[in-house]
C-alpha cells in the first residue's frame, strides 16, 4: 500500500471519519503503520476493503509524465493503470505505439536490480544511477511515468572490438538468410552513442530499424557496412583496428577458399579490407 497515503489519512482523520473511512479502517491503518499485531480478520479487511480505497486515492493523487508522441490512447490508458500500483516507475516498449506488441516492459527504480516475467509482464528493476546508462536511459525517452525522470550525461563506454565484429557479421547472416535482423538495430543503436553522442530513444531507434528493413538486401548490406565502417574507425586507433583486422582478414581468405558459395566471407572481406586501408592512409 501507498505508506504517504496512510500517513496522510492519519494526519486528517478528523475531516475523512466518517465520510471515507469509518473510525474501525482509521483504526487498522494506523496499527498496521506501526507495525503492531493484526488478527488474521483485520488482516483481511486491511488488505481487501481498505487498500482498495487507498489504491484509489493513490492513483489520484498520482501525476504521470509522458514522454514522446504518437503513443496508442487505449495502451496509454492501460500503462497509467499499471503505473498507480508501483512507486518511481516508467513503462517503455513497443506496446506504447505498436497494436502487435502485446508484452510490457515495466521499469522499476528501486536499490537492487533484478528482472523477472509475469504473464505478458517483463519486470525490470533498475537504480537510480542505472539512469546514467544509455541502455536505461533509451526506454526512458520514450515512455509514460509516475515520476519526472530527469537523464543526465549518459555514460559511454568504447563497446568490445571483437563484440562489434561478430555483432556485425551476424547483422550481415540475417540480411542475406532475411532473418529479424536485430544485429541492425543494435549496430545503429551503437553508432548514434558512439559517433553521434547521441542516446536514440526505444520509439525512434525502432522507426528507424524498421525503414532499413524496408531497403533492398544490397541497400541494407551496405548501410550496415558504413555504420561499421565509421564506428571501427571513429572509436578505435588506426593502428589498433589495422593490426587486428590484418590476420583476421587472412583467415577470412581461408575460409572463403573452402567455402566459396558463402556470400557473407566476401562481404566481410570487402569491408575489413576497405577498413584496412583507410586505417593505412591515416597512418602514412
Amino acid at each position: 500500500m501507498d505508506i504517504k497515503i496512510c500517513n496522510l489519512l492519519i494526519d486528517n482523520r478528523e475531516r475523512i471519519v466518517p465520510f471515507l473511512f469509518t473510525y474501525k479502517q482509521v483504526d487498522i491503518i494506523s496499527r498496521y503503520l506501526s507495525n503492531k499485531s493484526l488478527c488474521n480478520t483485520e488482516k483481511t479487511y486491511l488488505y481487501s476493503s481498505i487498500k482498495r480505497k487507498i489504491d484509489a486515492l493513490s492513483s489520484l493523487s498520482r501525476e504521470f509524465y509522458f514522454y514522446g508522441t504518437g503513443m496508442i490512447p487505449e495502451r496509454a490508458r492501460r500503462a497509467r493503470d499499471i503505473l498507480a500500483k508501483y512507486p518511481n516507475a516508467f513503462i517503455s516498449g513497443s506496446f506504447l505505439f505498436s497494436e502487435k506488441y502485446n508484452d510490457i516492459d515495466l521499469y522499476i527504480v528501486s536499490n537492487r536490480r533484478k528482472q523477472y516475467h509475469k504473464g505478458k509482464m517483463h519486470f525490470i528493476h533498475i537504480t537510480q544511477g542505472d539512469l546514467n546508462k544509455p541502455i536505461f536511459q533509451s526506454p526512458a525517452k520514450y515512455c509514460i511515468s509516475n515520476f519526472f525522470i530527469e537523464l543526465g550525461r549518459p555514460s559511454i563506454i568504447k563497446p568490445n572490438f571483437d563484440e562489434l565484429l561478430m555483432t556485425y557479421e551476424l547483422a550481415v547472416n540475417d540480411i542475406l538468410d532475411n532473418g529479424d535482423q536485430k544485429e541492425i538495430r543494435d549496430i545503429l543503436f551503437e553508432y548514434y552513442l558512439q559517433i553521434k553522442g547521441e542516446v536514440m530513444g526505444s520509439f525512434l531507434l525502432n522507426k528507424r530499424f524498421n525503414e532499413i528493413k524496408k531497403l533492398g538486401v544490397k541497400e541494407r548490406i551496405n548501410y550496415v557496412n558504413r555504420l561499421t565502417k565509421e564506428l571501427l574507425l571513429g572509436i578505435y586507433s588506426n593502428k589498433y583496428v589495422y593490426n587486428e583486422l590484418s590476420p583476421f582478414v587472412t583467415r577470412l581468405r581461408e575460409d572463403a577458399k573452402n567455402y566459396p558459395a558463402n556470400e557473407n566471407l566476401l562481404i566481410y572481406i570487402g569491408l575489413f579490407n576497405e577498413v584496412k586501408n583507410e586505417c593505412r592512409r591515416a597512418e602514412a
